[in-house]
This record gives C-alpha cells, sequence and structure tokens, in this order.
C-alpha cells in the first residue's frame, strides 16, 4: 500500500471519529444554557411531615455511594451492590441497572413508600453524570429539588428534560434495540410494538407507588426473569429497559415533554 494511501484512509478514520464525538458532545451540550447554573443557587423543597420517600441505586463495589446518606437524609435509601455477594442488598451485575430497579420493586411491592427515585450511583460531575441536566449535573440537586407533588399526579416522572439522546428521532438513530421480537419476549402478545419508541435517557426517574402497583407483582418478576435470562449483551439490554420504562409505568410509547414546560413541572424552573 502506497504512504500516500495509508495517509488518506487513517485521515478518513480520524475524521469520523471526530464527527462522532462532535455529535455527542453536541448532544450533551444542547442542556449547558440550562443547566449551567451553580448549585448554590438551587432551594431545596421543604420536607412534609411524614411523607416517604426511597431512593434506590444501584453500585459497584469501587463506588462511593456515601453522598446518598449525607445529603439526601429525608430519603429511604436503597443501594444495591452488583458485584459483592455479601453486601446486605445485592443483585446479579446484569442488565445495567434494570436488574436492581425490578429487585426493589418486587422485593418491597408490599410495602413501597409513596415515591421511589430510581438513580445512578454517580452523586455529580459532567463526565461521570452529564445526562443529570441539574446544576452541578448534582443527584442531590435533582432530587432536593423535585416536584413530589407532580411525581404524585403524574406516576411517573423522567428525571431529564433535555430531549436528546432519546426523543429526537429525526437527529438521531431510531431506538433499534426494540423490535417486536423483544416487545413480545417483554410484553407478551397483548398488545403490538409501536411504529416509534421514545422517551428522555437515562434510566433515572421518580415513580409513585399508585403508579408501581397498576401492574401485577408477577409483571416485574416477569421483566427480571427477562433481563436474567435474555442472552443479549449487557449493555443491549440495559438499552432495552432503558427505552421501556415509561411504558411500563404508563406513559404513551412516544413520551417527550416539551423542555421548558418539564423542567417547570418537575423542578420548579419556571423562568427557562
Amino acid at each position: 500500500m502506497k504512504r500516500a494511501t495509508r495517509v488518506a484512509i487513517v485521515a478518513i478514520v480520524l475524521f469520523f471519529n471526530l464527527l462522532f464525538v462532535f455529535f455527542h458532545l453536541r448532544n450533551i451540550f444542547t442542556v449547558f444554557d440550562i443547566v449551567g447554573a451553580s448549585v448554590d443557587g438551587y432551594i431545596p423543597r421543604p420536607v412534609k411531615t411524614g411523607q416517604d420517600r426511597a431512593v434506590v441505586i444501584p453500585h459497584l463495589k469501587a463506588e462511593d455511594t456515601s453522598w446518598v446518606e449525607e445529603f439526601l437524609p429525608d430519603w429511604q435509601s436503597y443501594i444495591y451492590s452488583v458485584d459483592d455477594p455479601d453486601a446486605e442488598l445485592h443483585t446479579p451485575n446484569k442488565g445495567h441497572e434494570s436488574i436492581v430497579y425490578l429487585t426493589y420493586i418486587i422485593d418491597n411491592y408490599d410495602k413501597l413508600p409513596s415515591i421511589s427515585a430510581f438513580l445512578h450511583a454517580h452523586q455529580n460531575g459532567w463526565w461521570d453524570a452529564w445526562h443529570t441536566d441539574v446544576a452541578g449535573h448534582d443527584n442531590v440537586v435533582s432530587l432536593n429539588t423535585l416536584n413530589l407533588d407532580f411525581v404524585q399526579k403524574q406516576g411517573y416522572v423522567n428525571l431529564r428534560c433535555a430531549l436528546k439522546p432519546g426523543c429526537a428521532l429525526s437527529d438521531v438513530s431510531p431506538n433499534t434495540h426494540i423490535n417486536p421480537e423483544i416487545w413480545m419476549q417483554v410484553f407478551g402478545n397483548d398488545t403490538s410494538m409501536p411504529a416509534e419508541i421514545g422517551a428522555t435517557c437515562c434510566a433515572q426517574f421518580a415513580v409513585s407507588k399508585l403508579q408501581i402497583l397498576k401492574r401485577k407483582k408477577e409483571e416485574y418478576i416477569h421483566y427480571r426473569d427477562w433481563v436474567l435470562q435474555t442472552p443479549l449483551p449487557d449493555r443491549e439490554s440495559g438499552r432495552v429497559m432503558e427505552y421501556l420504562w415509561h411504558i411500563i409505568f404508563g406513559r404513551d410509547a412516544m413520551h417527550c415533554p416539551e423542555l421548558n414546560q418539564c423542567y417547570c413541572d418537575v423542578y420548579g424552573r419556571c423562568d427557562q
């Protein structure tokens, strides 16, 4: 192969890698104007006496989740290890966060708090928590400013408002990881797969007790069995569940609330 040809091939590969990075960062930075405010500027909502709520978090043994107890003392915490069988709460490491979310629902189905929030293990920071689109990309800010009355009213609330990735189907690849075969495996033959499925990423959301109880415990067991038994790679099965949570909890297949209205409803930020 001639040197000029090799240089051209390297240049083409580099170009496409840079193009991928550009579009990925563009999706992330679309929320910066909204979430770039100082963390010091947020005002935690007052805690209502007797209001019970829980935060559910999957984590690796190496991940520090001490921030939950330190900064969210008014939330019950259910922190599941996925790689430490000696931990008090633990699950297999399968299907990313979905195995923990489903295990929590199954194990606590008869004693659920009024609201359950499902989060990732990292507290904040752009690198780990870019998808947490509140001040400082901070899950503490997210829960302390969350409109709990809105969660009760809606039943299910995605904690991310930014529409990319997940909702702007004309700008990103469709959710091809969900196909009719997988749909049938998860939901059976009761409903046909919608033409389009979309929701804001990234599997962080809050759900009311009443909404969870609209499905039978056996349904959640079935979903967990699917996660455990599917031959799909871990990343793919987790992605399938990521874009099915809103459907499981009663929302339309395309669930993409308008950006500014979402910030107003979910976090009380109505001046965007």
